[in-house]
């Protein structure tokens, strides 16, 4: 079961969830006051904590974290600062208005509430930190955040979440523009930190208009970059796209009084003049249900669908970016001529399986009927070659196959051969033979059908000596190379490794650290539950565990020792 633990951090609840990505079935749910009045960094990293002793029975492993933007933290000689929050409209807007900066490019806008604006002539401070980062600090000890929480203060860029002339600290967070795993809180691994209403788009879905009526209110819209319309440009969850937002609306504390739903009116009225046109809006958040008909009733008369949404559409968000980043589970078939196979481990929850073509005595009859079964079922069949050449490579991707890993892989030259083989021009020389199983006997024209065969075919190498460690780099720099399987097994029998497991932990931290730096998945082929948990806490893409021999083994001593 994979036990994620979802945390929106509001600015009147921090709700949680604890959620099982792999089959969508929510464990538990609830929500703890956001500290009231005067408070600091550390009073919200308790009720944060809070959440984390609240679930602990259940062990999450991994936590995903939405925080209210805007706000942040500073520290000086030691002492740190209470929390300014995005509620504190107390900067000089004039004061920073005569600036050449570019505030869409800066994924935010010009502001009385933003952190740029508010610290604005004030001394340099020791550590600057958003209420993301720091939350994330106070977990894992990193200070670090997503591009979608840091550009909120003003001092980072949205394209690649680099750091600003004006940032009012050496000790910035970092700003990863991928949501990524940074650091552990006990057994559970923390992933950056993400606005909430980039969450909260996430989690209402589709590419509609929404209205996510909070505490304060916002309208938005995704476009990409440079799309016609203004308000603020802020960064998404991919780097081609915007969250193209118009804040400070009439918010849900003045809505549940009755007050406020004609001056809303006129405030979305403007907002829809300038945003990128779309025809359906979904309105969200806490407030929604309360003005849903009076503002279902002004939406329609221009024309445009009004739906709802699910009230805590930023848990959902996270939900869809842990369900996005699961690790893939996967085995081995190495020797049993199964071709059901690929049925039970997709009944069972796996993600894929890897067709041992090396070591294992399959023939092609055998090899083609589990491809077929595979790809009718819907579950990824990686086939580990034997060899890469083209006869070979041209016969397995004929019959089907859309998955190759190249084992024993100790340079880029060795993958280059079947990226060769296996995709068609312009990135490889496959050969073209359509009325065949790879396109189930109905080709479409062949213009349209060769781009989207290599985008469907992926290609792994399998790092299994020092030397294949060693030029990683190169390896996943091959154009069509799609990412990296650790053989563990033969990289400690490596002479260099000499079955030294201190050493093997550290070619798989490198290998780890490589393919993060390129953002290309890797994994690792194992039984062994020590380096599995090392490759779930080092971020892991893809785990196969075992084979089918381990299962029947197993099971078979358990038959014996239950008798």
């Amino acid at each position: 079961m994979v036990k994620d633990l979802l945390i929106d951090v509001g600015s009147t609840f921090i709700k949680y969830r604890l959620f099982d990505s792999a089959v969508g079935v929510m464990m538990c749910d609830g929500s703890v006051p956001f500290p009231r009045g005067e408070c600091y960094g550390e009073d919200v990293a308790d009720a944060v904590r809070g959440v984390f002793l609240a679930v602990a029975e259940h062990h999450p492993r991994r936590a995903f974290i939405c925080v209210q933007m805007h706000g942040y933290i500073t520290e000086q000689g030691g002492t740190v600062s209470p929390y300014s929050s995005w509620r504190d409209a107390n900067g000089r807007v004039e004061a920073v208005s005569d600036s050449d900066m570019d505030f869409s490019a800066l994924g935010t806008a010009l502001k009385a509430n933003l952190p740029l604006v508010k610290l604005w002539g004030k001394p340099r401070c020791d550590a600057f930190y958003t209420l993301g980062s720091y939350i994330c600090k106070a977990l894992t000890g990193i200070n670090a955040t997503h591009v979608t929480d840091a550009c909120a203060s003003g001092f980072y860029y949205a394209a690649n979440g680099a750091v600003n002339g004006y940032a009012p600290s050496v000790n910035m967070p970092r700003a990863y523009t991928e949501v990524t795993p940074i650091g552990k809180y006990g057994d559970c691994l923390i992933y950056t930190p993400v606005g909430d209403h980039q969450a909260s788009y996430l989690g209402a879905g589709g590419d509609a208009l929404l209205l996510n009526i909070g505490t304060a209110s916002q309208l938005s819209v995704l476009g990409e970059v440079g799309e016609d319309g203004c308000g603020e440009a802020r960064p998404y969850f991919c780097g081609n796209k915007r969250l193209y937002t118009v804040s400070g609306l009439v918010g849900g504390d003045c809505l549940y009084r009755g007050e406020g739903i004609d001056e809303l009116e006129k405030q979305l009225s403007r907002a829809l003049d300038i945003l990128p046109k779309r025809s359906d809006i979904i309105l969200g958040g806490g407030g929604a249900e309360t003005v849903f008909s009076s503002l279902r009733t002004f939406f329609e008369k221009r024309g445009m669908t009004c739906t709802m949404s699910e009230a805590r559409i930023g848990l959902d968000g996270l939900a869809v970016l842990a369900s996005r980043l699961r690790i893939k589970s996967g085995t081995m078939l190495s020797e049993v001529q199964f071709a059901n196979f690929p049925i039970i481990a997709k009944n069972a929850g796996l993600d894929f399986i890897i067709a041992d073509n090396e070591h294992g005595a399959f023939d092609s009859t055998f090899t083609a009927r589990l491809v077929m079964n595979s790809r009718l079922v819907g579950m990824d069949c990686i086939v580990r070659l034997g060899d890469s050449d083209r006869g070979t490579v041209t016969r397995l991707a004929d019959m089907g196959v859309r998955g190759f890993l190249l084992p024993m892989c100790n340079t880029a030259d060795d993958i280059k051969k079947v990226v060769r083989y296996a995709k068609y021009a312009p990135i490889g020389e496959r050969g073209i033979s359509t009325t065949r199983a790879h396109t189930m006997y109905s080709p479409p024209p062949l213009a349209e059908y060769m781009p989207i065969a290599n985008e469907e075919m992926k290609i792994y190498a399998q790092i299994e000596t020092v030397k294949g460690v060693e030029n990683c780099a190169s390896i996943l720099g091959t154009r069509g190379v799609e990412g990296v399987l650790i053989g563990p097994n033969d990289l400690s029998a490596d002479p260099r490794c000499a079955f030294s497991r201190e050493v093997l932990a550290r070619l798989i931290r490198q290998v780890a650290d490589t393919a993060g730096r390129m953002k290309k998945p890797w994994g690792i082929i194992t039984a062994d539950e020590e380096l599995t948990e090392l490759a779930i806490d080092l971020g892991a893409s893809m785990i196969s565990r075992g084979s089918e021999l381990n299962m029947l083994i197993n099971g078979c001593k358990k038959i014996r020792e239950r008798l």
